[in-house]
């Protein structure tokens, strides 16, 4: 088995490709529209939906642009991704209006950054 993709949603176009690609790095893959029928069939929302999916190699994460979308609380779901430069990305975010969450138990360090809908991504040294 192989994991394909990851589906978020995010309220903005612009400021999801300003996280997945200016920020994180992504290629930008695809730019569609989900019609009507095949939105309210699979996600049970009435109207078109915006997709974008942004990648690297075979790994992708597609981003449905939803404007009401609120992220749920408590906010547990989340993807994990290990980062060649992992200190920069923190750096980066500083300077990137990124939110960055930190939590420590014991020796165990976890980090988190937000993208600008809420969406919680773990971030890990890949070395």
């Amino acid at each position: 088995m192989f994991l394909n993709h990851i589906g978020v949603i995010n309220k903005n176009a612009d400021e999801a490709e300003r996280f997945y690609h200016g920020f994180l790095g992504l290629d930008k893959q695809k730019d569609s529209i989900l019609p009507h029928e095949l939105s309210e069939e699979l996600f049970s929302v009435t109207g078109e939906i915006r997709l974008l999916a942004f990648g690297m190699g075979d790994q992708k994460v597609e981003v449905f642009i939803y404007p009401e979308y609120n992220p749920p609380s408590p906010n547990i779901p989340h993807l994990g991704l290990l980062v060649d430069n992992f200190q920069e990305i923190l750096d980066k975010a500083g300077k990137n209006g990124v939110r960055v969450i930190k939590g420590s138990y014991k020796e165990k360090t976890v980090y988190f950054i937000m993208d600008f809908s809420g969406n919680m991504i773990e971030i890990k040294s890949s070395s």
